[in-house]
């Protein structure tokens, strides 16, 4: 089984066009998928549209009481992910679901993480600027062992997803937990439209934030594993959870 797991932050405007899309994208693939949409206390009405989508696909809805950021909700929906491969990627349509079935396929033996390696004008040229000294620094500083260009839009095992979920409390950035775990990664080179909602909310500042973040989590201690993490997400985070079984 393949588990697709979405933050949602005020992405009412596409939701609908996204779950449709992925509901065609599990049709044509070989193996069985599910989503797990994680509305991150949006203060749209994107959880009365996520509770109204039709059950074309098995879909999970975790909702967290309190905004948690874009890793930490990943990382949250991980925790109900059930297949043995789990993808993550973002609700703005950017990441195009048509594209995990090329990603899939590359992950072969002792691959761990695939990610997808965008290419486009998709964004200002000062954004793809700061996007392009953002990314070089992750992937030096990762031992070169996360792609240029590559982003949260990835594939991964489910046993490498796990690992991650002990995390939470200290509020990691994702791609730091899978630049310090030695996963070994692959690429996918995939197109990346522009966003439907206008201009991306990564500015400048925003990906300074972020690149403190990636260092915060490189430094981070081991944490134990155990059920002390589920434990963790139920008292602190997670408000109520649903799931809707696909028609027969």
């Amino acid at each position: 089984m393949l588990s697709i797991v979405i933050p949602v932050y005020k992405s009412a405007s596409t939701l609908a066009a996204l779950h449709e899309r992925i509901g065609r994208v599990a049709a044509s693939l070989a193996v069985p998928c599910e989503v797990v949409y994680v509305n991150d206390a949006s203060p749209d009405h994107s959880l009365a549209i996520l509770r109204k989508l039709p059950p074309t696909i098995s879909f999970h809805i975790v909702n967290l009481k309190k905004n948690t950021g874009q890793s930490n909700a990943l990382i949250a929906g991980m925790a109900f992910a059930r297949g043995e491969l789990v993808a993550t990627m973002d609700a703005d349509l950017q990441d195009e679901p048509e594209n995990l079935a090329a990603m899939i396929q590359a992950m072969q033996p002792g691959i761990d993480v695939v990610f997808a390696k965008r290419q486009g004008q998709y964004e200002s040229a000062g954004r793809l600027l700061t996007s392009f000294l953002f990314k070089g620094m992750v992937h030096w500083f990762s031992a070169r062992r996360i792609p240029m260009n590559a982003g949260l839009f990835m594939v991964l095992r489910n046993e490498a997803a796990t690992g991650f979920i002990p995390y939470l409390p200290y509020s990691p950035y994702l791609i730091g937990l899978v630049a310090r775990s030695g996963l070994q990664c692959a690429s996918v080179t995939v197109e990346r439209p522009e966003n439907a909602l206008g201009e991306t909310s990564y500015t400048f500042r925003k990906r300074l934030r972020v690149a403190r973040s990636f260092f915060r989590t490189l430094r981070l201690p081991s944490p134990q594993q155990g059920p002390q993490a589920a434990a963790w997400l139920n008292s602190h985070l997670l408000a109520d959870h649903y799931y809707i079984a696909r028609k027969q």
